[in-house]
């Protein structure tokens, strides 16, 4: 009969240690793409994140009225614009409750905004009062036979000054962007003050705090106001730092501001 020949107990050992090796390198070839493709999703989401998170802020800050963007601490405020036009009369030497102006943008969006003309500086933008560049809140008519809208205020108010080119702007409410407990919030609808409101005066529960971004270190100075010169605009630089352990993604942008109230 012929012989059954087997394995001998060194081919098995040799055997063995030739398919551990090439398991071990399996795995670790395995495990290494999935770190890697882990660590791209994660900085893209994160790159993603820090994109549209400054991309919001520099789209409403580019649409900031004019000498209305202030900064303390970590928080930005500034005033959007609504709309705008030129007038035809003005109460600047006595008060009154109406005027007329050419057609805005969109006369049913604009009625309850509030009317601010030749807003030269920051504090006269936050000081509500009469006289004062901004009006109560104001109702817009149609336009009439002259192609003129009647502007109503809801009570008498006084400008204290013309604007040079007969410029005016229609504005709601001031907004504010914060960075603090590493996120990025968004205020609106607390109202004018002429204190700038910080996030430790803002309410954590008002109905306009939304969530912007999360990740955002405190660890820089997210927001820097350089003031007009003669040979360039006003500008706001945003400087925010996003983390995701192990990663981290900085933004540094410059936003050009509107300097001719």
């Amino acid at each position: 009969m012929p012989r059954t020949r087997g394995f001998t107990l060194i081919e098995l050992v040799v055997v063995i240690t030739v398919m551990g090796i090439l398991a071990v390198g399996t795995v670790r070839f395995i495990t290494d793409a999935s770190d890697g493709y882990a660590a791209t999703a994660r900085r893209t989401e994160l790159g993603s994140t820090a994109r549209l998170a400054t991309e919001r802020v520099s789209r409403e800050l580019r649409n900031a009225l004019p000498n209305s963007v202030r900064v303390a601490g970590n928080c930005l405020e500034f005033i959007p614009i609504d709309g705008g036009s030129t007038y035809v009369n003005l109460p600047v030497a006595v008060a009154s409750s109406s005027f007329d102006i050419a057609p805005p943008v969109s006369v049913a969006a604009t009625n309850g905004a509030r009317v601010v003309v030749y807003p030269d500086n920051v504090g006269a933008v936050y000081t509500l009062g009469d006289p004062g560049v901004v009006s109560p809140a104001a109702n817009f008519a149609a336009p009439d036979a002259n192609n003129l809208v009647r502007v109503t205020l809801v009570s008498a108010h006084r400008f204290p000054a013309e604007s040079p080119e007969r410029r005016l702007f229609l504005i709601r409410e001031p907004l504010t962007y914060c960075v603090a407990t590493n996120r990025l919030w968004r205020y609106q609808g607390y109202g004018f003050q002429s204190i700038q409101p910080t996030v430790a005066t803002l309410p954590t529960s008002m109905p306009g705090r939304s969530l912007v971004g999360e990740g955002v270190s405190s660890n820089t100075v997210p927001f820097t106001l350089a003031g007009a010169t003669l040979t360039r605009n006003a500008e706001v630089e945003i400087d925010l730092l996003f983390q995701d352990d192990p990663d981290s993604l900085r933004i540094h942008h410059l936003v050009q501001l509107r300097n001719v109230p």
